[in-house]
């Protein structure tokens, strides 16, 4: 088979496009045909070495995948060949050879059926970035009706996550982002969307909400952002930290948190079978849609990480290992 191989850590150019053997199924695990595979920050953090690949080199990155099941291993029973299935979990491209690659193995317990009318492009979209959201605003968030929410980092595949969600839930959604990427975020549910380069994003913040602040901060950021995200909270406010985007250690006044009252959360979790399962009925239904910056074949998965290393991106980018058959 054909995969993007990487022997080494480094920056994009250590990502190979070449044949490599094509993987065998154990027991209770099935090999899919990848339609889909889409690119994370988690694979740039693991391609650079800023993350451990927890297995030897060489490896194949890749944690989202949506494709179709051509050989069933030992034991399994309640799968069939021909099945439109998509994954997502942690071990994959990190522990395993993950879904840049014309094929993968992957384990039953991990298998979700793809619904009905949704395409390989769209499952796989949702993976990572819409789970990392899921998680941070509802398990870690506590995310209730009508809150005011600022999102960092929003054209981001969390960030663009975040905002469907939110809007779900009638909250004030508030965005921010670079303001060339405004219009995609206001329909994707953005009340408002703030420049990222403002020196007074607080202030506007405080203005918007009337002046009782943000009750939900996600800060996808980090060291850069974390100090203001503190300023814009509301009374009994919440911070949810799921990402590092600028760097892992951040500089915080601890007595604005006192007087405050408020918190901050780290989210990092697995996303339960059937919070995936309401996820992926609710982008069939089309109260989610997908975003999607680009659908590039397999052999460009170096120019994908490029891209969003440059922040050019706007949601998520996907490789197709055939672009004939994409559906």
């Amino acid at each position: 088979m054909k995969a993007i191989v990487m022997h080494e850590t480094g920056g994009a150019e250590v990502l190979h496009y070449e044949t490599f053997p094509t993987p065998k199924p154990i027991a209770n695990e099935v090999l899919v045909k990848v339609h889909a595979a889409t690119v994370n920050h988690t694979d740039i953090f693991h391609r650079s070495g800023q993350f451990y690949i927890q297995k030897s080199l060489p490896h194949i990155l890749g944690m989202d995948v949506a494709g179709e099941i051509v050989e069933l291993g030992a034991e399994v029973t309640d799968w069939q060949i021909g099945d439109r299935i998509v994954a997502t979990f942690e071990a994959l491209g990190r522990e395993r050879n993950g879904a840049y690659a014309e094929y993968t193995t992957l384990p039953t317990n991990q298998l979700h059926y793809i619904p009905d009318g949704l395409s390989y492009i769209a499952a796989a979209s949702i993976g990572l970035a819409f789970t990392t959201a899921w998680i941070a605003l509802f398990d870690n968030g506590a995310i209730a009706q009508a809150e005011r929410i600022v999102i960092h980092a929003a054209s981001s595949g969390v960030g663009t996550s975040a905002i469907q969600i939110g809007h779900w839930q009638n909250a004030q959604v508030i965005a921010i982002s670079d303001q060339n990427k405004a219009k995609r975020l206001h329909q994707l549910g953005a009340d408002f969307v703030l420049d990222r380069h403002s020196p007074d994003l607080v202030e506007q913040v405080i203005k918007i909400t009337k002046g009782q602040g943000a009750s939900l901060v996600l800060d996808l950021v980090g060291r850069t952002t974390l100090r203001s995200s503190i300023s814009m909270l509301a009374k009994n406010g919440r911070i949810v930290c799921a990402g590092t985007l600028s760097g892992d250690i951040a500089e915080i006044n601890v007595m604005d948190l006192l007087m405050k009252n408020a918190s901050i959360h780290g989210s990092f979790a697995l996303i339960q079978s059937q919070d995936f399962e309401q996820i992926l009925q609710h982008f069939a239904q089309g109260i989610f849609q997908p975003a999607i910056d680009s659908v590039l074949p397999l052999q460009k998965a170096s120019v994908a990480h490029e891209r969003i290393e440059a922040k050019q991106a706007f949601g998520k980018i996907v490789l197709v290992p055939d672009p004939e058959h994409q559906e």
